[in-house]
């Protein structure tokens, strides 16, 4: 189901993807300088269901530009919320 919502176009390989676990980020870089960050909100804390099958909806779903070959590396900073990109 959230792969018909994150919609990476059909023949884009994806080079890199960092989670910030904490906030619940992802950020995902592939060729031709796609650069995607998503936003999963889970189920509130006392759920009974945890971890990679916890339900989760996509709050955020953003494509980023800037980049012109393929996106290699993306990380989060968890101290600052902060994303760092760099491509080919």
């Amino acid at each position: 189901y959230l792969s018909k919502k994150i919609a990476i176009p059909n023949g884009i390989a994806l080079k890199s993807v960092s989670w910030n676990r904490d906030q619940g980020w992802i950020a995902c870089g592939g060729e031709n300088g796609l650069l995607k960050v998503l936003k999963l909100d889970t189920q509130a804390k006392d759920s009974k269901v945890r971890g990679v099958a916890a339900p989760s909806n996509l709050s955020m779903n953003q494509t980023l530009e800037g980049h012109n070959g393929a996106v290699m590396v993306v990380t989060w900073n968890n101290l600052y919320r902060k994303l760092t990109t760099s491509d080919q």
